[in-house]
């Protein structure tokens, strides 16, 4: 009897067909290749996901979806929500519950572990989870949290910092699995003398992400354009709103908002560069999106673990000034971009080909499964 692996993802619905544009991004991403990889290696898998359509339990790509989950935002009617979410939970039954990085279904799983017996897997999403100085705003809710990732059988961690936080902030000893992607043949790489734009990929988030930097950005550099591509965050539906519109008034700016997720990768093809503009990240799955078509990376803050002052494999900025700096370089550049993209490319290769990832997920997770 295979061992049955729940994913437990209030965010994932957008790729078993919901329609709903808001909420998609890396980690939902990551989630669904573990789920089909694991199907493929004859797990039964299934997704407990947000409450939408008219049918709770439907089948997708051979993943059972049960669709229970309420909107989980904010601590109003918190015991409903809890209580609808562990009824989806228990009508599932499976060995392992698989959590990444959302605080409610963090507290939610851990509960219902707690009773059935079952195992939980927790994975950290972003700095965010485990930092002291960021798990503030969280108010009355953080010691519940932490509570809650400390009761899991396994807290897996994305980057070395996380391992650091989780093991001296809060007495977790955690691997690291950092995110993986499949790499496409050289063959369909667009030559970086032939890309045309400098893209952006993220949620309107304007705590974490600052979208607002990268207009600021186009605005600088009016010769040079830009794409940008993301869909609205569901907490600040007005920023959201204000940074489409300002992004409609650069004629330099091409905003798209919302791309399915099969649908992206292109526009990492022909792209000269991959900007990021965020104050933290977890693991930006979108350094691999752009890595896997030798797009180099052009960081304002973020490092990945040192990596990108390491290695050569983009540019970090760390700050406004250098970032512009940096584009105008790019853009006129190709042999510059050219070198940092395939070295990009080959440290993916190198520490990120997904196959290698899922193997160590799969042993964290039966092993898991077996202790429970």
């Amino acid at each position: 009897m295979s061992e049955g692996i729940c994913f437990v993802s209030d965010t994932i619905h957008s790729y078993f067909n919901s329609r709903i544009e808001s909420g998609v991004g890396g980690a939902e991403r990551q989630q669904y290749m573990l789920a089909t990889a694991l199907r493929d290696r004859g797990y039964d898998v299934s997704v407990l996901t947000l409450k939408y359509g008219s049918t709770q339990r439907k089948t997708v790509d051979g993943i059972d979806v049960f669709c229970a989950i309420p909107d989980v935002r904010g601590v109003s009617r918190a015991p409903f929500k809890l209580i609808q979410t562990v009824r989806g939970l228990r009508s599932i039954d499976a060995d392992v519950y698989y959590v990444r990085g959302n605080d409610f279904l963090c507290m939610a799983t851990a509960s219902y572990a707690c009773m059935s017996g079952g195992g939980f897997v927790y994975a950290v999403a972003n700095d965010s989870n485990v930092d002291p100085a960021l798990l503030e705003s969280r108010g009355v809710l953080r010691y519940p949290y932490i509570r809650a990732m400390r009761s899991a059988d396994t807290v897996v961690a994305q980057t070395s910092h996380q391992q650091q936080l989780l093991s001296e902030e809060h007495g977790i000893d955690a691997p690291i699995i950092p995110n993986g992607y499949d790499v496409p043949p050289e063959s369909e790489l667009i030559a970086h003398a032939d890309r045309e734009h400098v893209l952006w990929v993220g949620s309107m988030d304007p705590d974490q992400k600052r979208p607002e930097r990268f207009l600021a950005l186009a605005r600088q550099l009016p010769e040079i354009q830009f794409r940008m591509i993301g869909p609205p965050d569901n907490d600040h539906p007005d920023y959201s709103k204000k940074i489409a519109a300002d992004a409609r008034t650069l004629s330099n700016l091409d905003f798209l908002g919302f791309v399915d997720p099969d649908e992206i990768h292109d526009h990492y093809r022909d792209a000269i560069a991959l900007v990021n503009t965020s104050d933290y990240e977890g693991f930006p799955n979108v350094f691999l999106e752009a890595w896997r078509y030798a797009t180099p990376v052009v960081s304002l803050h973020h490092t990945l673990d040192g990596i990108l002052i390491d290695e050569p494999v983009g540019i970090h900025a760390g700050s406004m000034n250098a970032l512009v700096e940096a584009i105008e370089q790019l853009a006129v550049d190709t042999s510059v971009c050219e070198r940092l993209g395939f070295g990009g490319r080959r440290h993916m290769i190198d520490h990120y080909a997904f196959d290698r990832l899922l193997d160590r997920y799969e042993r964290v997770l039966t092993d898991v499964s077996r202790r429970n």
